[in-house]
């Protein structure tokens, strides 16, 4: 059931408020509707499926916000977790792949 919860999570961080604030702080992350629309052209990999490539790379952690970005010619899920010894990790996925690219 939490991983289910996870998921959810995640997708409503994908597509919700967090996405905006980061668009604010980050301005190369997409709108909701931006991402929505590459989502839908089928051009990266479907968010549960980058996350699926973030647990194993951090388990036991959870989703705090994602954000489907731009970088250099390509775009990337920006994650930020809260491992369970309350440690915030960021993990940069490739979004066409779903290959966890960096971890901080």
């Amino acid at each position: 059931m939490r991983r289910a919860l996870s998921g959810f999570f995640f997708l409503a961080a994908a597509f919700g408020p967090a996405m905006a604030a980061d668009r604010h702080v980050d301005p190369p992350c997409l709108s909701t509707g931006d991402t929505v629309e590459i989502l839908g052209a089928h051009g990266v990999v479907n968010p549960s499926e980058a996350l699926l490539h973030v647990r194993r790379a951090v388990p036991d952690s959870e989703v705090l916000r994602a954000s489907l970005c731009r970088e250099t010619d390509t775009l990337v899920y920006r994650i930020m977790l809260l491992t369970r010894d309350g440690r915030i990790v960021r993990v940069t996925v490739d979004a066409p792949s779903g290959k966890v690219v960096t971890i901080h």
